[in-house]
């Protein structure tokens, strides 16, 4: 299935090392599947040090826990996706920040096991279920990784730029408290697919949406990535 948080920033940052010039997602990156070629391809799919502007630090993406696996089946479920049974690859690039750990950008590339089940994703994506499924998958999560129930969360689709098969853009924003203060925060989903392959960026940061320009530049090598 597509991935609904895409590696999401979760981490702060404490990487200190310089940057790296690979294209591919590096030997920390989350990964895992049953085809070998297929793991490969994915790892070319992800965002990594490279492909950001100087002053941007990555750490890796951690490893599902069973509340992340059993929510992202129950957001599968709603959707009507076909869920991690169908993968044969999943690589979650690492997740880059830059000063605040709210400020920040993660993805995730999956190759499913056949064309009609990628066909069956790509149609559940652009069906009418996604945005309701979405909103009510973010709100259950945000709320159990901050603690208490976001306030006010408003989920709508944006423009973005078309590559392959589907590219669609969800935005939400929601009041979330920390440490006693309430925080708007603003989260940009970037779903894309082309033969086989779902990739999906996040982009996070708090009280606006993320720099539109980085966002968009991201994006764009997100999907030239997918598309090469």
């Amino acid at each position: 299935m597509f991935a609904a948080c895409g590696g999401g920033g979760s981490n702060s940052s404490s990487t200190t090392s310089a940057p790296t010039t690979s294209t591919t997602a590096s030997s920390s990156s989350g990964s895992a599947g049953t085809d070998p070629a297929a793991v490969e391809r994915a790892k070319k799919l992800v965002l990594v040090q490279a492909d950001f502007p100087a002053g941007w630090t990555g750490t890796p993406a951690e490893a599902d826990t069973p509340d992340d696996k059993a929510s992202n089946r129950e957001l599968a479920d709603c959707v009507g996706l076909s869920g991690d049974k169908a993968q044969v690859a999943d690589v979650k690039g690492d997740n880059f920040s830059q000063g605040s750990p709210v400020t920040a950008v993660g993805s995730e590339a999956q190759i499913v096991k056949d064309e009609a089940t990628y066909k069956s994703d790509v149609a559940a994506i652009k069906g009418s279920k996604f945005v309701p499924c979405l909103q009510q998958f973010l709100v259950k999560e945000i709320g159990r990784q901050a603690g208490t129930a976001p306030a006010n969360p408003q989920v709508s689709t944006f423009p973005v730029s078309t590559f392959g098969d589907v590219t669609v853009g969800v935005r939400m924003s929601a009041g979330i408290t920390v440490q006693g203060q309430t925080l708007n925060l603003v989260l940009d989903l970037v779903l894309m697919g082309k033969n086989k392959a779902e990739v999906t960026g996040t982009f996070s940061n708090v009280g606006q949406p993320f720099d539109q320009a980085l966002e968009k530049t991201l994006i764009d090598k997100l999907g030239a990535k997918l598309t090469a």
